[in-house]
């Protein structure tokens, strides 16, 4: 990885970021804090920002559900973020998503992580941060990197 790389965040390290309740919360936050420092370039995308409404607000997901208003002030203090880049699928993403899910052989909601995957191709982003590194390990395009893993 370059220091001048952009980093994509899955949604999993912004759940925890988010639930005080998780065990890797207090991980979470550093990590946030450390982006926040200028420590990494990251960035987002539109279908990560409705993953993360959706799964804070559903309470088989989460452990204490924000409301609407909540996820949404959540979901916009994210995206709005000077230092988070956004990143937006193109024409292109879905015929990649498509064509990654054949090569794959990817069924039902591992669809969304072939999709994140073109999206970040498209983009130019070689680099995930997720804690379910082994949903993206079968993506030989990318790399996936936990940023919790060495956090004290």
């Amino acid at each position: 990885m370059r220091t001048d790389e952009v980093l994509f965040l899955d949604t999993n390290v912004l759940v925890y970021a988010v639930d005080e309740r998780s065990p890797f919360n207090p991980k979470a936050t550093r990590f946030i804090e450390r982006i926040n420092a200028g420590d990494f370039r990251v960035c987002l995308s539109p279908q990560v920002m409705g993953e993360l409404y959706s799964t804070i607000t559903n309470p088989r997901k989460s452990t204490k559900p924000c409301s609407p208003g909540e996820a949404v002030q959540i979901v916009r203090g994210f995206w709005e973020a000077d230092n988070i880049q956004k990143v937006y699928p193109n024409e292109a993403t879905l015929d990649l998503t498509l064509d990654l899910v054949q090569r794959y052989r990817i069924k039902a909601m591992d669809f969304f992580d072939a999709q994140i995957v073109a999206t970040m191709l498209e983009n130019g982003v070689g680099t995930i941060y997720t804690v379910n590194g082994e949903d993206f390990s079968k993506f030989e395009e990318i790399e996936a990197i936990n940023p919790f893993v060495g956090e004290e």
